[in-house]
């Protein structure tokens, strides 16, 4: 019914392969300037770490060993933390390639946002996607410039779809990330962010459902009731539909937000990741729905 991430992997390297998260110390311009540096109003607004050269290559040793303890021998770098091109090119270099301490590293993600990369950052990608599988994964969030101004997003859906283009022009994958259920966002708005991004030509997208983390803005709004959170079941609707409108060929790497259970204020759902996708399966078998079936190119 959709292109999963674990097909797409098993189809392109014939095994398992798995992702080797990574925090290089990146900060992030919407809190150290932009946007009157509070950043997204979702976003924990606890402290980035400061990391050097040397700890990035220990974390991902420590992890591929984990791995390995498991028969994977395959693995994707994750740079998750942050904003991971937010500096020089000569310190995302450093950090970046720091990382990349063994044959068996097939692929390289990136996490950052649209408006923190140039063309400096996108050749050294280019180059590195000559040895490695390199994805770049944009924050969108949503299509809608009013909510992106009002979550303090920084920049606008048009930025996004300029970096998208600006990247793909380099030969490089791009990944999108989308947040359903953003306060003030009706059903017709999160569905014509599906119709935006799959008019981009994205690779692949990450969808998260709402979550309410403590510290944050969005937090404050929930206690003062200012917004409702979407119930499970509305949110498999709308995903389902999001899905239906994207290309076949679209990879889906997240189907529902993670947050830490010591952080969550809500939602309390799903109950587990397995009950979710085994009910997102149900509802879009009954209801005839598949990835590709509302393309409309």
């Amino acid at each position: 019914m959709y292109y999963s991430l674990n097909k797409y992997l098993k189809e392109k390297y014939g095994e398992k392969v798995w992702k080797v998260p990574v925090d290089a110390g990146f900060s992030c311009p919407n809190k150290t300037g932009n946007s009157g540096g509070e950043g997204c109003i979702y976003c924990d607004t606890a402290s980035f770490t400061h990391v050097e050269r040397g700890e990035i290559a220990d974390q991902v040793k420590k992890r591929i060993e984990k791995l390995r303890r498991r028969k994977i021998n395959k693995f994707i770098i994750y740079f998750q933390s942050g904003t991971n091109t937010y500096g020089d090119i000569q310190t995302v270099k450093s950090r970046i390639n720091s990382s990349l301490i063994g044959e068996d590293i097939v692929g390289i993600h990136i996490g950052t946002r649209p408006d923190c990369v140039d063309e400096n950052i996108l050749d050294y990608l280019s180059e590195l996607n000559e040895k490695y599988d390199v994805t770049i994964e944009y924050g969108l969030q949503s299509a809608k410039n009013s909510t992106l101004k009002f979550i303090n997003r920084g920049h606008s859906a048009e930025e996004f779809a300029r970096a998208c283009k600006r990247t793909k022009a380099k030969g490089i994958s791009v990944c999108a990330h989308i947040i359903l259920g953003l306060p003030g966002e009706s059903r017709r708005d999160m569905i014509e962010t599906a119709d935006f991004v799959a008019g981009i030509g994205i690779d692949s997208i990450k969808f998260h459902h709402l979550q309410v983390l403590k510290n944050t803005k969005l937090a404050e709004l929930y206690i003062e009731k200012k917004f409702n959170l979407l119930s499970q079941e509305e949110y498999i609707d709308i995903l389902s539909q999001f899905i239906a409108r994207l290309q076949p060929d679209v990879v889906i790497s997240r189907l529902i937000g993670d947050s830490p259970e010591e952080l969550l204020i809500a939602p309390e759902w799903p109950s587990s990741k397995s009950d979710f996708i085994n009910k997102l399966n149900k509802f879009m078998e009954k209801n005839n729905l598949y990835q590709g079936k509302l393309y409309t190119g």
